[in-house]
């Protein structure tokens, strides 16, 4: 018998051919070895055989035992032998099957299907069998139906009412799209490859006629058909799945609770008398949702409505229905409400209303966004960081970021917020800077949905600022009183601060879970602080910062008994720079070091408490290719730079800081070990009992070589003559950074600060160097062509 894939008549090029061999008697010796070598015949032929053999009794005791495998045998077909024992199996099957206890436990495998498959990886090399509405989804809904006793076809359910004539044709076309695909993966890999991994993706994308264009690759252009074709089934396992259940029976007593003259509640679900509600009076298309909105208890729109709700929406949902200020009203309406906020957004999304809503919306649905950073489609980065934002808002999830929780509930216009995270990326694929053109996009919105002048000024500079306070916290140094004045007066209100922080914070934690991480919080924290101390009055400049730096300095060594002439000694030694460059706390812990020791070499560490962050300071006599082989020894250890403070005393000793981070999914007593081993490899090195040699470039991660992004190199000159900021975007390897400064060593150029940036496997580096040669543009030539060929090896 044909069973599985095979006895539906679902074969890949790879597949397993699923079989059960039925015996009358229990299975001896003698017919074992002729098995067997059928068996055998099979894999000689490459038909890769999956069998199944034993009694009648033996199969069914396996089914029972089995759900996985109850699933294969509910498809057996007959292919020889024995029509009659064929026909037995299949009839004992039947009468043992417990048709309620094999839908629940189909539905709780899916669930767990779906929790097993979440992460990265199956965003990015998504699973086209086993991913959330993939061929498995459409398996399963093929499988209530038959278990119920109904023909497992797409036409047949049809007519069998189960499905409409839409929603068949849009399951055809999704099961359609996916097995071109799988096939396709199949033909590619040449194995049973059910994943779109990176290797693949450009390969199969050009097998099936795909092609670049300027716009976007021939891989994205497929994934994002991918996307929508999984879209679609779970738009129909939506209504299919509880459609089917029902059929068999209630998980819970039906209880029903009448809401007013068209709406009942039955269960958790929100139900209309008048089916045709949606279609004759289209304002319920999002009545129906407000009404939802309210009531906590309410997780959905039972499935006969469901499909009302759809149907209508498909049609009704356009330029007249955004025109009428009753459905604009609601839809603001959603956002001043808040709760269930991310869920009903997901839900409009997901049947394609918010796209029909908003025609912007639509553009960048299943829009992917090749970067080596972000792993959500556009829109479901976007509901991410809308969902971030409500998260702020909520008193259960309040202990994941306290500071931005309290900032969170002291904001009054918590919609604006929700508004901001929902246009910060609508303009995305479009070209050109997409936080200029969302503005539009957020004005004409607020506009039509009353927003009033202040309430809408702020939506639109949310959207056009949203990258600022990132890019100036990762990317600027934030201890120099000027780059904080600088973004001070860019913010200009207090209260455009800290929409601004809890937009960022929000932001970065939806767009990959790699990327966020203690560190980054605690930069941003730092800047909004320093900006709201300067927004409230107490501005400082550069000179009055260093006096004050230099002034606590003093105070703190003399309460040490440090003499004021060890104290000149050692202001002498490190130069007035120094005061400029480095913050309270790092002077502290490194005059607290150096003090009486000023000529010895020496690196110490401290784990930053409450982070997977170490802070380590290296004083060591100053050479040639020094920074190199320190970012050598970190990444030997396997250890991530986050920033690196370069600083030369006076004496020609580096004083350099740097912050690293520990790799994922280690204890704290991990953390402890390798805090141990870097500091003692440290010592070794500032006292020369370690050598390094020159770092080979590292390979690139199988997606940084399949989905390259070309480097970018921009040299940019500061105010001090001698002085640039040379910014790198490539993708991340180990050894990267050492890489770098090779190059910068090896053509005389000092770096004095770096601020390093990881963002998965990306990185945008910045290094402020001092190299007075690089005024004559041919060096500045040399220098981009030498980094070039060293991020292009």
């Amino acid at each position: 018998m044909a069973i599985g894939g095979f006895g539906r008549g679902e074969m890949y090029p790879y597949s397993d051919v699923d079989i059960a061999i039925v015996s009358r008697e229990t299975v001896g010796d003698e017919l074992q070895q002729q098995i067997a070598a059928f068996i055998q015949i099979l894999w000689d032929i490459h038909l890769q055989p999956a069998a199944k053999v034993g009694t009648i009794a033996e199969l069914c005791e396996s089914a029972r035992q089995d759900l996985t495998g109850d699933s294969a045998l509910l498809e057996s077909h007959y292919l020889c032998g024995s029509r009659q024992l064929a026909t037995e199996l299949i009839h004992q099957l039947d009468l043992q099957r417990d048709v309620a206890a094999f839908t629940e436990g189909k539905i709780l495998e899916q669930s767990q299907r779906y929790t097993k498959a979440s992460g990265e990886a199956s965003l990015l090399e998504a699973n086209v069998k086993t991913t959330q509405g993939g061929l498995r989804d459409i398996h399963t809904l093929l499988w209530l139906a038959k278990v119920q006793g109904l023909p497992p076809q797409i036409h047949d359910l049809m007519r069998n009412a189960i499905l409409n004539r839409t929603e068949a044709r849009l399951l055809l076309s999704c099961q359609k799209q996916l097995a071109r695909i799988r096939i396709e993966l199949h033909l590619t890999a040449k194995r049973a490859e059910d994943r779109l991994i990176f290797d693949l993706q450009t390969q199969v994308a050009e097998n099936l006629g795909y092609v670049d264009d300027t716009n976007s690759r021939a891989c994205e252009k497929l994934m994002h058909d991918f996307y929508r074709a999984i879209k679609g089934v779970k738009q129909l396992s939506g209504i299919l799945v509880p459609m089917l259940r029902d059929r068999v029976y209630a998980t819970l007593p039906r209880v029903v609770v009448e809401l007013d003259e068209h709406y009942y509640q039955v269960g958790n679900m929100l139900a209309v008398h008048n089916l045709e509600l949606f279609r004759h009076k289209p304002e319920h298309i999002f009545i129906s949702l407000r009404i939802a909105q309210e009531h906590s208890d309410i997780i959905g729109l039972a499935p006969k409505t469901l499909r009302a709700w759809w149907a209508a929406a498909h049609q009704q949902v356009n330029e007249a229905f955004y025109q009428n200020p009753i459905n604009r009203e609601c839809f603001a309406g959603f956002f001043r409400h808040g709760n269930g906020l991310t869920h009903l957004l997901r839900f409009i999304n997901l049947y394609g209303v918010l796209g029909k809503y908003l025609p912007a919306w639509e553009k960048i649905v299943g829009l992917l966004q090749h970067d080596l950073f972000h792993i959500y489609p556009v829109d479901d980065h976007i509901l991410m960081v809308v969902r971030n934002m409500r998260r702020l808002a909520m008193e259960r999830h309040s202990h994941e970021l306290p500071f931005a929780s309290t900032l969170m509930h002291a904001f009054e216009r918590k919609h604006i917020l929700y508004m901001a995270a929902l246009f910060h990326d609508i303009a995305k694929g479009r070209g050109g800077d997409h936080a200029v053109k969302g503005v539009a996009d957020a004005r004409s919105f607020a506009k039509d949905h009353f927003l009033d002048a202040e309430e809408s000024d702020l939506l639109a500079w949310l959207v056009e600022q949203h990258l600022l306070m990132s890019m100036t916290a990762q990317k600027e140094d934030i201890q120099d009183p000027e780059v904080v004045a600088r973004f001070s007066n860019q913010v200009k209100t207090i209260e455009r601060l800290t929409a601004l922080y809890l937009l960022t914070v929000a932001d970065i934690r939806g767009t990959n879970p790699k990327i966020w991480n203690s560190w980054k919080a605690s930069l941003l924290e730092s800047l909004y602080k320093a900006a709201l101390h300067y927004l409230n009055g107490r501005q400082s400049n550069r000179q009055t910062a260093i006096l004050d730096r230099r002034q606590q300095a003093m105070h703190e060594l003399s309460q040490y008994h440090i003499s004021e002439s060890q104290q000149r000694e050692l202001w002498h030694i490190l130069g007035q720079a120094y005061f400029a460059r480095h913050e309270w706390q790092d002077i502290l812990w490194h005059l607290s070091k150096i003090i009486n020791y000023e000529q010895q070499p020496q690196a110490h560490s401290q784990w930053l408490p409450d982070t997977n962050t170490l802070k380590v300071m290296v004083y060591m006599p100053n050479r040639p290719k020094l920074f190199t082989e320190l970012a050598s020894v970190f990444s030997e250890a396997g250890m991530n730079i986050l920033t690196a403070r370069a600083y030369i005393t006076d004496h020609n000793f580096i004083l350099d800081t740097f912050i690293l981070q520990f790799p994922s999914g280690l204890s704290t007593a991990d953390y402890l070990s390798i805090q141990n081993k870097t500091e003692l490899a440290l010592n070794q090195f500032v006292n020369g009992n370690l050598s390094m040699s020159a770092a080979t470039p590292a390979s690139l991660s199988r997606r940084s070589r399949h989905m390259p992004i070309a480097p970018r190199i921009t040299i940019d000159e500061e105010d001090n003559p001698g002085w640039y900021n040379l910014h790198i975007i490539t993708a991340n390897r180990r050894f990267l950074l050492a890489n770098i400064a090779a190059v910068l060593s090896e053509l005389n150029i000092s770096i004095r600060f770096a601020k390093i940036t990881t963002l998965d496997e990306r990185v945008e580096d910045s290094f402020l160097v001092y190299a007075p040669h690089l005024a004559d543009t041919q060096q500045q030539l040399q220098l981009k062509n030498a980094l070039l060929d060293q991020l292009l090896c």
